[in-house]
C-alpha cells in the first residue's frame, strides 16, 4: 500500500484524498492478500480527482515503482459502479509430503458442506467454506483452486489444503500464488 502511495505521489497522479486529520489517498485493493501468499495479478482501485488517460497513468506510475512490480493494464471504471470480486484463482505448487488423489478431490467436491473454525473478534465461529469453492484441479505438481466470495465466508487456500489432508506448517515446500482476481463490473 505504501509503495503505491509513494509512487502515485511521485508520479503526480491526481488522486482524491480522504477527509479528516490524516488524509490518505483514495485507493483500495478489492481483496486483501494473506501473509505468505504471492499475488501476480492483483487489482488496485484508484479514485482520481480529474480525468487522466489510462495509458498516461500506466507510463507515469510504472516509472516510479520498483523494477519487480509491473502494471499490466489500467482501465477506467465509472465512479458509481462498485466492482465486485467474482472469482479468485490460486495456484499451489511444490511437492507435498502426501500426494492428493483425484478420488480425494472428487470426494471433497461432492460434499455439500465443509465447516472450519475461525476466530473472529475473540469469538470462535464455524463457517461452511464448501459453498465458496468453485473447483479444484490438479496437474502434475500444481493444484489450482477457483474460489468465489460467499455470504458465509470465503474459503482460504490453507483451509482447502487442510480439508484435503495437507498442512502448511508441515508441507513447507508448498508455494501459494494468487494468479487471478476476476471482477464483475
Amino acid at each position: 500500500m505504501r509503495v503505491f502511495e509513494r509512487a502515485i505521489r511521485r508520479a503526480e497522479i491526481p488522486i482524491c484524498m480522504s477527509q479528516g486529520f490524516n488524509p490518505r489517498p483514495k485507493m483500495s485493493f478489492p481483496t486483501a492478500l494473506a501473509l505468505g501468499i504471492e499475488g501476480v495479478d492483483e487489482i488496485v482501485d484508484l479514485e482520481l480527482s480529474h480525468w487522466i488517460a489510462p495509458q498516461k497513468i500506466l507510463e507515469h506510475l510504472q516509472g516510479h515503482l520498483p523494477p519487480d512490480l509491473k502494471i499490466t493494464s489500467v482501465e477506467p471504471v465509472a465512479l458509481k459502479s462498485h466492482s465486485k470480486v467474482e472469482e479468485l484463482v490460486y495456484r499451489i505448487e511444490g511437492r507435498p509430503l502426501k500426494k492428493i488423489t483425484e478420488k480425494e478431490i472428487t470426494g471433497f467436491l461432492a460434499k455439500k458442506e465443509f465447516r472450519v473454525s475461525r476466530d473472529k473478534k475473540g469469538r470462535r465461529k464455524l463457517l461452511n467454506i464448501r459453498s465458496s469453492i468453485v473447483s479444484i484441479t490438479q496437474e502434475d505438481d500444481v493444484l489450482l483452486l477457483r474460489l468465489r466470495p460467499a455470504i458465509e465466508g470465503t474459503a482460504r487456500p490453507d483451509e482447502v489444503l487442510e480439508a484435503l489432508g495437507l498442512r502448511m506448517d508441515v508441507d513447507t515446500t508448498l508455494r501459494i500464488t494468487r494468479s487471478a482476481v476476476r471482477l464483475s463490473l
